[in-house]
């Protein structure tokens, strides 16, 4: 898959925001955290790490907008969580040993990432053996464009069925990579992944500002959750084992 014209960093969810919960909800149905030490790739402003903190032993954050860890450290110190270490670093160069981690999470960054096969590759390499991958990105047949694109003449760029057009249009004009579920299975199944589960996430409407559209659309929403139509929310889930051995490469 290669590099997209216009990708950009992503920006990173609010701490008050919905979609927070439901996300770390959907993660541990499928990983357990207690005694865990996991990483962070893309971390932002810790929220959603501090989230799945609460469940886990400790964790070292990475991200690589100074910005946003600045953030992240002022939470900590106000919360007086002692349990975190942040670190600016880059997904595609992990400065971290062999099988350091029992978890990791990549949520809605991989998509940011320029050289995504590379940082998958190091996450393959500082994961345990039998740990879990957790990997959130935007669904391609969800009905909006999720980061925006450079369109011409037009001034709002999360236009109504972007993603569906044909992948070479899109990725000439996106801010980010959008996926289907073949295309990340395969793309994780090469770093040598294994037991690949998925999960598909509602959108929670976090930013839709007019609180009686979003409490309107999102009881609409939360009341079809388990219509086939899941296949179109905006974010999939993906949990991936590290098996104790790659398989051979053929040929």
């Amino acid at each position: 898959m290669k590099d997209i014209k216009n990708i950009q960093l992503g920006a990173p969810i609010e701490y008050n925001y919905l979609g927070i919960k439901r996300r770390s909800n959907i993660i541990r149905r499928h990983v357990s955290l207690k005694n865990k030490y996991f990483l962070d790739i893309g971390c932002g402003n810790g929220a959603q790490t501090i989230d799945l903190l609460r469940y886990a032993k400790g964790c070292i954050a990475i991200d690589v907008e100074k910005e946003r860890l600045e953030v992240f450290q002022w939470q900590l110190r106000k919360r007086g969580i002692r349990n975190c270490k942040i670190r600016m670093m880059n997904a595609m160069n992990l400065y971290f040993l062999n099988k350091t981690f029992d978890t990791i999470f990549c949520i809605e960054t991989l998509e940011h990432i320029k050289e995504q096969e590379k940082a998958l590759n190091e996450m393959y390499r500082v994961l345990k053996d039998n740990g879990d991958l957790v990997l959130s990105v935007p669904n391609r047949w969800w009905i909006f464009e999720t980061h925006g694109a450079n369109l011409p003449l037009l001034s709002w760029n999360r236009v109504p069925f972007f993603s569906w057009l044909p992948k070479k249009i899109h990725d000439k004009y996106a801010y980010a990579r959008t996926y289907t579920k073949k295309e990340i299975v395969d793309l994780v199944y090469r770093a040598g992944f294994r037991n690949i589960r998925t999960e598909f996430m509602m959108p929670p409407l976090d930013r839709l500002e007019n609180k009686f559209l979003q409490n309107f659309f999102r009881h609409i929403i939360f009341f079809i959750r388990k219509n086939p139509i899941k296949n179109f929310w905006s974010f999939n889930i993906y949990i991936c084992s590290k098996r104790e051995f790659r398989e051979p490469k053929s040929g």
